[in-house]
């Protein structure tokens, strides 16, 4: 993909991420600078949609990304993406008060949180309703989707341990169905710390408009990545 194309397919996703409004050329040419014209990026976002990243609902509309354009565009984030400090973080509360320092994250991001301790064998879960208050539309069958994930999240995990355990490439971001989700509406950010006891895994799932770049960033700082 030449790098041009690159950057509008990046940028669209995290317009979209961030307003949650259909992508246009003329949104894109006034946000952000290609050095074209926004019929040239019109043009690059029928190209992009002819090879499957955006679709639209009817043809005079704007544009929304796919599942493919939300892992490429996560795939480029991870490479890049460098891990920062945040104030917010409290450590020594994975020790002290693990309960604490998963509702941090969730409150954070906006989405909800799942600790795994393994050498403890203790789930922590924080942030269900504001999982469903950041859903994009309040479908009786998209909020049942979420609630069974949600009641199944602690058995899928015991069921995928050893997977847990063995990974060794971190941090892991799902869009859709993940180890421990079925619904389509969903994605997952999870991350690793590694200390002399044992593992503790942290998931943070939430809709595919989640801030991936912040999520991302507190995984790799905290899988010291």
């Amino acid at each position: 993909m030449r790098d041009r194309t690159q950057s509008i397919l990046e940028a669209s996703v995290r317009e979209f991420i961030k307003t949650g409004k259909p992508i246009t050329s003329e949104v894109l040419y006034d946000v952000y600078d290609f050095g074209i014209k926004p019929a040239m990026i019109r043009l690059e976002l029928g190209d992009l949609s002819n090879d499957g990243f955006f679709y639209q609902t009817h043809p005079s509309g704007g544009r929304y990304p796919t599942d493919k354009a939300y892992k490429y565009f996560v795939d480029s984030v991870i490479e890049k993406k460098s891990k920062k400090e945040h104030r917010w973080i409290d450590e020594e509360k994975i020790e002290d008060d693990f309960k604490g320092f998963i509702d941090d994250i969730s409150r954070h991001l906006g989405v909800l949180s799942v600790g795994f301790n393994t050498y403890e064998n203790t789930i922590i879960e924080s942030g269900l309703c504001e999982l469903i208050e950041r859903m994009p539309s309040s479908a009786k069958e998209e909020i049942l989707s979420v609630l069974n994930d949600f009641e199944a999240i602690g058995e899928r995990i015991q069921k995928h341990r050893e997977w847990i355990q063995s990974e060794s490439f971190w941090p892991r971001v799902f869009i859709g169905e993940s180890p421990i989700t079925k619904s389509k509406d969903l994605s997952v950010v999870a991350g690793k710390i590694s200390n002399e006891d044992g593992n503790i895994v942290i998931f943070s799932i939430g809709p595919k408009r989640m801030d991936y770049e912040e999520a991302i960033g507190i995984m790799k700082l905290l899988s010291n990545e």
